[in-house]
């Protein structure tokens, strides 16, 4: 029965542990996604299934693709002032086909990169399709920007 119990435990954390060739795909998506002022570029790095999400930063749940892209044309107008920065991306596999990365990120104006207004954090989980992979969920938090 140990030995059992030993080998599903084994098995669990192989299955759901991170994977070199996984973060190695996964990381570079998960920064550009995060850092993208190309509305058309991100939504292509969406999963085209109709129950793709996104929590906002203000805590929003929006559902589809198209509502996504809605939401994000109402931002659209901020991004060319501001620098997004992402942090270290941890990436742990979830079964064979799925991934979850976790990103810090900080936010300051374009002209002054350096000087972080806001800070935050996203939370993606990935899906492997035929295509590569794809965003099937989002979900960004940050704090309230403060003044420069």
């Amino acid at each position: 029965m140990r030995f059992g119990l030993i080998c599903v435990a084994t098995f669990a954390l192989t299955a759901c542990g991170p994977d070199g060739d996984v973060e190695a795909e996964v990381r570079p998506l998960v920064r550009s996604y995060i850092t993208s002022t190309d509305i058309a570029a991100s939504l292509n790095m969406l999963d085209q299934a109709p129950t793709v999400t996104s929590i906002t930063g203000e805590g929003r749940i929006v559902r589809g693709r198209d509502a996504i892209k809605d939401e994000a044309n109402k931002q659209i107008a901020l991004l060319p002032q501001l620098k997004v920065t992402v942090g270290a991306i941890e990436v742990a596999r979830v079964g064979t086909t799925h991934a979850l990365a976790i990103a810090p990120f900080s936010i300051g104006p374009s002209s002054a990169p350096q000087t972080v207004t806001t800070q935050g954090a996203a939370s993606l989980l990935l899906a492997k399709r035929d295509s590569g992979w794809k965003v099937v969920h989002e979900h960004f938090s940050y704090s309230a920007p403060r003044r420069p």
